[in-house]
C-alpha cells in the first residue's frame, strides 16, 4: 500500500537477478537489477490483484474489524517507526529503479550476467560496454611442433652451438572475459644442445638422462634405429612438463593461480671452457650489438658492410632488427609488479650429472676456419690466462706470452691448477622439488624465493663436486662403483631365489650367486681401474706442461682424441699394445728433443733461442719420458676397466653414460665462400664441409660439392677442388684428384672408355702445367650424364668465382 499504481505498473518490468560467478578461486553471489518484459496477460492478472486487495480494505474499514479478533497483534509504536523507514527506503529504491529505466541504464539479463562475471558493479559500466561483454569469445588451441632448432652463430662467423627442440606439444584453453578458468599445458619431449666447437671433450653439452631401461632398449635396437628409438619415448618421457591453471579474473586485480605442476627429467651435463667463454663471449656481443641498434643509426646500419652479415642467397646485407626498441616498448606496457595468489605450486626434483674436461687445442686447420678471435681464446683457455671481473663473468687474457722466468713458472701454475679444478667427471647434484601452497606475493618475490631454493641446494652439492674431481681419482665414483658391485652380490641371489621358488628350479640361485659375484668383482676392479686412470692422466697432462713445448702438448691432445673418436670400448691387450707404443714415444721425443729442441730456438731467436732450445730439451729429456710412461699406465688401467666391464668408453676409460651416447642431431653449419656467407641449413652442405676437414683441403673455405654416387664425391674450396673415392682401408675415402683453378685450361664433357672396355661419362680437366709425371689431363668419371654437367658447371663458377677475385686483390693492391 506504500506504493501507487503507476509506481507499482512501471517496477512490473524490473526484477533483482542472483547471479553464482566465480571470483578468482572462490564462488560468489552477485545480485543485481535487471529489465524484463511482462506479458499482457501478466499485466492483467497484477491490475485485478491490487484491485481485489483495496477492495478488502475498504470493506474491513467500513464494519470496523479489530485486527486483534482475527489474531493479529498489536503494533507498537516502536515497531511502527522502523516498519515506516523500511517502507520509505522501498519507496526511495522503487523511484530510483524507475529513473534508471527510464533512461535505459538497467541491463537486461543476458547483459546482467556478463557485468556480474566481470566482478564490477552494475551500474558502474554503460549498457553499451556491457554489450560488448557479451561478445566473449572461447578458445581451444593445440600445437605441435615436430622439430626446430636455434644456431648460435658468432661474428666469425662460426657456429658454436645448436639448441634442438623435439615433440613439443601445447595445449591453450581460455575465454576473453576470463569468466571459466584459463589452463595451459606444455610438453617438450626432447632438448639437447650440441657442442660445434672443434676438439670438443663433449660433443653434447646437455642432453636429458634417459631411463636405464630405455637405454637397454637403445642398446638392443640396431645402429640405424638407434637415433630414432630415443625420440619415440618422448612423449611417455618428456624432457619437461608443465601444467598451469589460472583461476577465472578476481574483481580486487591480483592474478589467482590454481594450480603450477613443473616435471623436470634428469639432465646430463658435459662442458669445457673454451665452450663456456665463447658461448659468454656470444651473449655479450649480442647484448653489444643490440645496444648499438636505435633509432638514429638505423639507416646507417642497413647501409653498412661492417655491422651486417652477408646472406648468400639474396646477395643482399641483412640487418639485426631493432630489438632494444622492442624490449623498451614492452618494458613500457608492465606497470609495476602485479600481486598473484598461488593456491598450489609444485615443482618434482630432479638431478644434474655435471662433467667437466680441460679445452683441447685446435689444429691448424681448424684455428683457420674458427677464425683469429676463437684461435686466441682456445690457446689462453690453454695457458690458464684467465680473469674474473664485474663486468664479465669470467674472461680471458688474449696475446699474453711469459718473457721472465717468473712468468714461466707462474703459468706453468695457472695451467696446472685451472687443469685440476676443471676436470671433473660425472659429480651428480640433486636439485630438491619445491612446494608452495596458499602463497600472496608477486612475480619478483616468486622468482627470488625459487632462485634462492636452487642457490641453497648448489650450495649443498659442493662436496659431491670435490669428490668427483678427476685430480683425486674421483673417489665418489669409485664409491657409487663399489656399491653397485655390493648392491648387485645382495640382490641378484634374493632374485635368483625368488625366481626358483615360482619355478621350482634351484638352478636360478646359483645363477643369482654367480651373477652377484660377477658384478661385484666387477665392479671393484673396474672402479679401481677408473680412479687409477684419472689419476695417471692428470699427471701426464700436468708432466706435459712442464715440457715447456706447447706443440709436444698439443700433439698428445689430437692423438688422444683420435684414439677415442671411434668409442669402441678398449681391452686390456689394446691397452697394453697403446700403452708400450706410447712409453716409447716419450722415451724418443725426449731423447731427440735434445738435439731439435736448440735447432729450432736458433733459427727462431739466434744465440738466446739456441740457450733456451738447450734448456727445452734437456727439461724434455728428463720429463717426456715420464709422460710416455703415464700414458702408459692410463692405457693399461682403461684397458682393463674396458676388460672386466665391456661397453664403451669415452676417452679417460669412464663408461659412456647417457650424455655420451647421444650424438649431435646434425652437422655443424657450413658458410660458403671467401666471405663465409650464411644460407639456410643443407645437411649435405655439412656434411660434405666434415669430409673437407679430413683432406687436403681442410682450412680452406667451403664453396660447394658433388654427390658423384658410387663414384665418390667432389668436394670443392675457394682455391681448388679434390675427388674422394670410395676405398676399403680408409674410413673417409681416397683422395684421387686435386686440382687448383688457376690450373685449369679448359673443361669438356664427353664419354670416355674405361678399363673393360665400356664407355662412361667423364669431365677432361686440361691443365696449364703438367703433373711431375707428364700428364696434362685429368679425368673425372662418373655414371650418369647430369651428374657430369653438374661438376662441369660447378667447377667452372668456382674458377669464374677465383678469377674475380684475384683481380679485385690486384686492383686493390696497385690502389
Amino acid at each position: 500500500s506504500t506504493l501507487d499504481d503507476i509506481t507499482c505498473d512501471d517496477l512490473q518490468i524490473i526484477r533483482v537477478a542472483g547471479v553464482i560467478v566465480s571470483d578468482g578461486p572462490s564462488r560468489v553471489a552477485r545480485f543485481c537489477l535487471i529489465k524484463k518484459d511482462v506479458s499482457a496477460t501478466r499485466a492483467l492478472s497484477n491490475a485485478a490483484k491490487r484491485q481485489a486487495k483495496r477492495s478488502e480494505s475498504y470493506l474491513n474499514e467500513a464494519i470496523g474489524i479489530d485486527r486483534s479478533i482475527l489474531g493479529f497483534r498489536s503494533i507498537v509504536e516502536d515497531k511502527l517507526d522502523k516498519e515506516t523507514q523500511i517502507r520509505k527506503l522501498i519507496s526511495m529504491g522503487a523511484l530510483a529503479a524507475i529513473e534508471l529505466s527510464k533512461s535505459d541504464d538497467i541491463p537486461s539479463q543476458e547483459q546482467a550476467v556478463a557485468a556480474a562475471q566481470q566482478g564490477t558493479g552494475i551500474f558502474s559500466l554503460q549498457v553499451s560496454t556491457i554489450n560488448d561483454l557479451l561478445q566473449d569469445t572461447n578458445y581451444n588451441v593445440r600445437v605441435f611442433i615436430d622439430e626446430f632448432s636455434v644456431s648460435l652463430i658468432d661474428q666469425e662467423p662460426s657456429e658454436i652451438a645448436a639448441i634442438t627442440f623435439r615433440s613439443i606439444s601445447c595445449l591453450f584453453k581460455w575465454n576473453t572475459s576470463r569468466s571459466e578458468d584459463t589452463k595451459v599445458t606444455l610438453s617438450i619431449g626432447w632438448f639437447q644442445i650440441d657442442n660445434f666447437i672443434p676438439n670438443a671433450p663433449f660433443g653434447v653439452a646437455l642432453v636429458p638422462m634417459l631411463d636405464s631401461d630405455l637405454l637397454e632398449d637403445i642398446e638392443s635396437s640396431s645402429e640405424s634405429q638407434n637415433r630414432r628409438s630415443r625420440f619415440e619415448n618422448c612423449e611417455e618421457l618428456p624432457f619437461l612438463a608443465v601444467n598451469v591453471a589460472l583461476a577465472p579474473k578476481h574483481i580486487s586485480g591480483v592474478t589467482c593461480i590454481k594450480l603450477i605442476t613443473i616435471v623436470p627429467s634428469n639432465l646430463a651435463i658435459g662442458v669445457d671452457l673454451a665452450f663456456i667463454v665463447r658461448l659468454q663471449r656470444y651473449f655479450l656481443g649480442a647484448l653489444d650489438r643490440v645496444d648499438q641498434v636505435n633509432e638514429e643509426d638505423e639507416i646507417a646500419f642497413r647501409t653498412s658492410n661492417s655491422n651486417t652479415w652477408l646472406y648468400a642467397e639474396s646477395q643482399r646485407y641483412w640487418p639485426l632488427p631493432n630489438m632494444q626498441k622492442l624490449f623498451d616498448a614492452r618494458q613500457n606496457e608492465v606497470k609495476g609488479d602485479s600481486e598473484m595468489y598461488i593456491e598450489r605450486m609444485t615443482v618434482f626434483p630432479y638431478s644434474l650429472s655435471l662433467s667437466v674436461a680441460p679445452s683441447r687445442a685446435l689444429s691448424n686447420a681448424q684455428a683457420q676456419n674458427e677464425g683469429p678471435g676463437a684461435a686466441a681464446i682456445h690457446a689462453a683457455v690453454r695457458k690458464g690466462d684467465l680473469s674474473l671481473s664485474t663486468s664479465t663473468v669470467l674472461g680471458v687474457k688474449i696475446g699474453r706470452t711469459n718473457r721472465t722466468a717468473m712468468a714461466v713458472a707462474r703459468g706453468i701454475f695457472k695451467s696446472i691448477v685451472v687443469d685440476a679444478l676443471l676436470r671433473c667427471e660425472e659429480a651428480s647434484l640433486a636439485l630438491p622439488g619445491i612446494s608452495i601452497q596458499n602463497y600472496l606475493s608477486t612475480s619478483t618475490q616468486v622468482t627470488t624465493y625459487m632462485m634462492a631454493h636452487y642457490l641453497s641446494a648448489l650450495k649443498s652439492n659442493v662436496p659431491q663436486l670435490i669428490g668427483s674431481l678427476a685430480v683425486f681419482g674421483n673417489p665418489l665414483g669409485l664409491i657409487r662403483g663399489l656399491g653397485d658391485g655390493v648392491s648387485d652380490f645382495v640382490s641378484e641371489p634374493i632374485k635368483g631365489l625368488q625366481k626358483s621358488l615360482e619355478e621350482l628350479d634351484p638352478t636360478f640361485v646359483f645363477d643369482g650367486v654367480a651373477r652377484g659375484t660377477g658384478s661385484l668383482a666387477r665392479a671393484t676392479v673396474g672402479s679401481v681401474a677408473d680412479s687409477a686412470s684419472l689419476l695417471t692422466q692428470t699427471l701426464s697432462k700436468n708432466m706435459a706442461v712442464l715440457t715447456l713445448d706447447r706443440k709436444y702438448a698439443q700433439r698428445r691432445d689430437r692423438t688422444s682424441l683420435r684414439e677415442s673418436s671411434d668409442g669402441s670400448a678398449p681391452t686390456l691387450m689394446d691397452g697394453l699394445g697403446s700403452g708400450s707404443a706410447k712409453l716409447i714415444k716419450g722415451v724418443y721425443d725426449g731423447v731427440s728433443g735434445v738435439v731439435s729442441a736448440p735447432l729450432r730456438g736458433a733459427e727462431k731467436a739466434g744465440a738466446e733461442g739456441f740457450a733456451k732450445g738447450v734448456g727445452k730439451g734437456l727439461l724434455g729429456l728428463v720429463v717426456k719420458p715420464v709422460v710416455g710412461l703415464s700414458d702408459a699406465a692410463t692405457d693399461i688401467m682403461i684397458g682393463v676397466k674396458g676388460s672386466v666391464e665391456g661397453g664403451t668408453y669415452n676417452v679417460i676409460g669412464k663408461k659412456v653414460e647417457s650424455m655420451k651416447r647421444a650424438n649431435h642431431l646434425r652437422n655443424r653449419r657450413a658458410f660458403y665462400g671467401k666471405q663465409r656467407m650464411m644460407k639456410g641449413f643443407s645437411q649435405q652442405d655439412a656434411a660434405a664441409a666434415q669430409l673437407m676437414m679430413t683432406t687436403r683441403l681442410a682450412g680452406e673455405q667451403f664453396l660447394s660439392f658433388v654427390d658423384m654416387g658410387n663414384a665418390g664425391v667432389l668436394l670443392l674450396s675457394v682455391r681448388r677442388f679434390v675427388v674422394i673415392t670410395p676405398d676399403v682401408n680408409t674410413p673417409f675415402g681416397k683422395e684421387s684428384i686435386c686440382v687448383k683453378y688457376k690450373n685449369i685450361s679448359k673443361m669438356d664433357v664427353r664419354r670416355v672408355p674405361t678399363p673393360d672396355e665400356s664407355l662412361q661419362w667423364g669431365v677432361l680437366v686440361l691443365l696449364r702445367n703438367p703433373r711431375g709425371d707428364g700428364s696434362e689431363v685429368e679425368v673425372i668419371t662418373c655414371q650418369h650424364e647430369e651428374v657430369a654437367y653438374e661438376i662441369h658447371s660447378k667447377v667452372v663458377a668456382a674458377c669464374k668465382e677465383k678469377s674475380l677475385t684475384t683481380k679485385k686483390l690486384s686492383s686493390k693492391s696497385k690502389k
